[in-house]
């Protein structure tokens, strides 16, 4: 190799030598510049991953305030509570307040007087006008009748809570036999079930024969003690395939189809009866008039009837 040669080489790598630098930070320029963008787009993706994380930590952060997790919690406990009192009993109301004593009736789920509640004047919900009175159910109405009575017009001063011809409000019958009236409603009578819209005893029912819709029939047709059975093992009266004690039945009282609307069956009669209000027994009962009697009758409680009925 001449010195020429080698000059020339020498040269060639010093220009190299100097420029490699510029290209080199050209090319770490533009890797730079590409970091840079890229990391706006991963800033950006961080920025609205933080920005999207409260975004959906919001319904976490709504459910621990509580809010809706009580509104949707609502529903489930409402379904049990009414469920359990309508289809299992069905002989006492959903809503039917246990402490509700006469005259006191259930008003949505509270026990008031609509004797004198003026927001509740004679029947739940019927309210009287500002200021307005009620007196003995009546607003705007001076008290007639005794405390706890309402003034029925025609059928006289009732208790509602307790009267089967005036139950709840005046004129609401609780009709056939089977049922009876607590608390301002007409329920079924203890031992009977409500099978469809009807009170029924299942114990003698032979349509309902220990529970609803078990008919009795073929060899067995009649229903003794809630058991489709034959009529020979029946001790009382065999009424249309039920066997009943007639002396007590309020739809067989005294003989077979003899049905009390309305009445206790007492003895083998129908009698009409109301409510001794104030009178817990009927030892020292005075709200019972000179042609009543007081009487302690499982599960009506202390009631007048006739004077010449006769107390179980």
């Amino acid at each position: 190799m001449t010195v020429k040669t080698f000059k020339w080489m020498l040269l060639g790598f010093l220009v190299l030598a100097v420029v490699a630098p510029g290209c080199g930070g050209g090319n770490g320029n533009k890797d730079g510049d590409a970091e840079a963008d890229a990391d706006v787009p991963d800033e950006g993706t961080a920025d609205t991953d933080t920005e999207g994380a409260p975004d959906t930590e919001v319904p976490p952060d709504t459910e621990g305030t509580g809010d809706p997790v009580p509104d949707t919690e609502v529903t489930p406990d409402t379904v049990p509570d009414t469920e359990p009192d309508v289809v299992p009993d069905g002989d006492v109301p959903p809503d039917l307040p246990p402490g509700c004593e006469a005259p006191q009736v259930d008003c949505d789920g509270t026990c008031t007087d609509v004797s004198i509640d003026p927001l509740n004047c004679g029947s739940c919900g019927n309210a009287c006008g500002d200021e307005e009175a009620c007196g003995s159910g009546v607003c705007g109405g001076e008290a007639t009748c005794d405390p706890g009575y309402v003034d029925c017009e025609f059928g006289g001063c009732s208790d509602l809570s307790a009267d089967p011809d005036n139950c709840g409000e005046c004129g609401e019958r609780c009709g056939m036999g089977g049922r009876y009236c607590e608390a301002g409603a007409c329920i079924c009578l203890p031992g009977f079930e409500l099978c469809g819209d009807r009170c029924v005893n299942t114990d003698t029912s032979p349509m309902n024969c220990g529970t609803c819709d078990n008919a009795c029939e073929g060899e067995t047709p009649v229903c003794v003690g809630g058991t489709c059975s034959t009529e020979e093992t029946c001790t009382l009266t065999v009424c249309d395939g039920a066997c009943v004690d007639t002396q007590t039945d309020p739809r067989n009282c005294g003989d077979c189809g003899e049905r009390c609307e309305g009445e206790i069956c007492l003895a083998g009669d129908c009698i009409e009866y109301e409510p001794a209000i104030g009178c817990p027994t009927c030892t020292d009962c005075s709200s019972c008039n000179d042609a009543q009697i007081c009487c302690e009758i499982d599960p009506y409680g202390v009631v007048c009837v006739e004077a010449d009925a006769t107390c179980p």
